[in-house]
């Protein structure tokens, strides 16, 4: 039974015809349910003849060509890890106040 599993995601959002930026993470994930995304690196790929050139990107110039409309993995992905410490914490809480 796989208990845990780790990995590289990405996600990508076209920001003109030519041009991708494109969102790299890591991720630890508990049970296929709980999960946390860490270390987020943004490439703007680039359309050629020959097929896609990336180039790495600072956060805030991936935060320009995007707008408004900020490229990130869902709530759940990011945070929903934490949720069992918190759950355990509420378990003890709850039992100490009930005995």
């Amino acid at each position: 039974m796989i208990f845990w599993s780790w990995g590289r995601r990405s996600l990508n959002r076209q920001v003109s015809p030519d041009h991708v930026v494109v969102l790299t993470y890591g991720y630890f994930t508990l049970m296929f349910i709980f999960s946390v995304a860490y270390r987020y690196r943004y490439q703007l790929a680039t359309a050629t003849p020959q097929g896609w050139a990336a180039r790495s990107v600072s956060d805030d110039e991936a935060l320009q060509m995007l707008g408004t409309r900020p490229l990130v993995p869902n709530l759940w992905r990011r945070f929903s890890i934490f949720l069992i410490p918190i759950g355990v914490a509420v378990a003890v809480l709850v039992s100490t106040a009930v005995s």
